[in-house]
């Protein structure tokens, strides 16, 4: 089943890009209201007392031309995150859904006690103290502390005197015991600020585990267990697509896109990842032969921002194809001729008209790519308005 509908997806495509364009003008021109008509006749002359487009004119053009295809998104956040207790107690305190929490704010607290944020891309896997081997965990440590006021001398991978006095100054203004040393779970390092998406735990939960992980790397202790508490993602707001097996190879990473806002205005933006999605399964499971889709992710640029509106839909212009400093007429200005052959009434400088039979191109914005005899940038063809 799943393979007969791919050879049909196929086809259909081979058969589109033998056809696309005179396809795409004819139903535009149908859209538009505009009279679509058979003539017979010679090829270079106008079939005699025939109808033709209405009485309007326009101009043949160089333009250039973009196809583009408009996809649905969502408005979300990066960076998916859960925060792990490491420490055992009953949980006191939780932040609300779509809290934001900065470096050295509390994201929960345990036992009446807070467990607190600190930026870095080391997740913390031991108790920090002196004599410790020295590790990236403790040169983030040193930042985070030097980015809240507290001194904690070179900032380097090696945990010193100093760096315990600005631990313990630190916890004394927490109102934690000033013991120097942070035990494992007093302090989670996650890439930035982090939205509160959703709690992993409750309020009373008691959670398992023991506190510190000794004071060195593995000390032969065995690891604390950890309890998903909260989910969290980064603040930067993204759009996400999700785009079907056959629309694939229109986006790509670095690729710019028009984004329609809530409210109509388009911003740029810009493909930041791409990732495989599987197809939704059927009754029996996903379908024989389906191919996986791909969620583009989507950031603003130029300075614009994505409103915070989680969730809500918004509209993504992809560019598939592009024709530079093309000839080019409005779309109404093609007539069918038969078949699907086209054609445009040309008038001259001296009142006559004539038909140039056209292969139409690239349809977009209202105008297509035609080539024909004798056409050229300037001349007054018919239009249907």
């Amino acid at each position: 089943m799943g393979e007969g509908r791919t050879g049909r997806r196929a086809g259909g495509r081979r058969r589109r890009a033998l056809r696309g364009a005179a396809a795409l003008a004819a139903v535009a021109l149908v859209a538009a209201g505009v009279a679509v008509l058979a003539l017979g006749g010679s090829d270079g002359g106008a079939a005699a007392g025939s109808t033709t487009t209405a009485g309007f004119t326009g101009k043949v053009e160089r333009r250039t031309l973009a196809e583009r295809l408009t996809a649905t998104g969502t408005i979300g956040y990066a960076g998916e995150a859960t925060v792990l207790a490491r420490l055992s107690g009953t949980v006191t305190a939780l932040p609300a859904v779509g809290d934001v929490i900065r470096r050295g704010g509390r994201l929960y607290a345990v036992a009446g006690e807070p467990v607190l944020l600190m930026y870095g891309a080391v997740p913390a896997y031991r108790t920090l103290a002196a004599g410790v081997p020295d590790g990236k965990d403790v040169e983030q440590l040193e930042r985070n502390l030097a980015a809240l006021g507290y001194e904690p001398g070179t900032i380097d991978e090696d945990f010193t005197s100093t760096t315990a006095a600005a631990v313990a100054a630190w916890q004394e203004d927490l109102g934690l015991e000033a013991t120097g040393e942070i035990e494992l779970g007093r302090v989670a390092f996650l890439r930035g600020p982090q939205r509160v998406t959703a709690p992993a735990a409750t309020l009373g939960e008691a959670l398992g585990g023991g506190g510190g992980g000794g004071g060195g790397e593995s000390g032969g202790e065995a690891e604390p267990p950890s309890t998903p508490v909260l989910r969290t993602s980064s603040t930067r707001r993204i759009v996400s697509v999700e785009l079907e097996a056959d629309q694939q190879s229109i986006a790509h990473r670095g690729q710019r896109v028009g984004v329609v806002l809530p409210g109509g205005a388009e911003v740029p933006g810009e493909v930041r990842g791409l990732a495989a999605v599987e197809p939704a399964g059927g009754e029996g499971g996903a379908g024989e032969g389906a191919e996986p889709g791909v969620e583009a992710t989507i950031a603003v640029t130029g300075g614009h921002r994505i409103p915070a509106l989680d969730g809500a839909t918004v509209n993504v212009r992809f560019t598939q194809r592009v024709r530079r400093h093309v000839l080019s007429v409005p779309l109404t200005a093609l007539v069918a001729i038969s078949g699907e052959r086209f054609a445009v009434y040309v008038r001259d400088p001296g009142g006559g008209r004539r038909r140039v039979v056209v292969t139409p191109g690239l349809a977009a914005d209202g105008y297509v790519e035609v080539a024909g005899k004798g056409l050229r940038a300037g001349v007054t063809v018919e239009t249907g308005r």
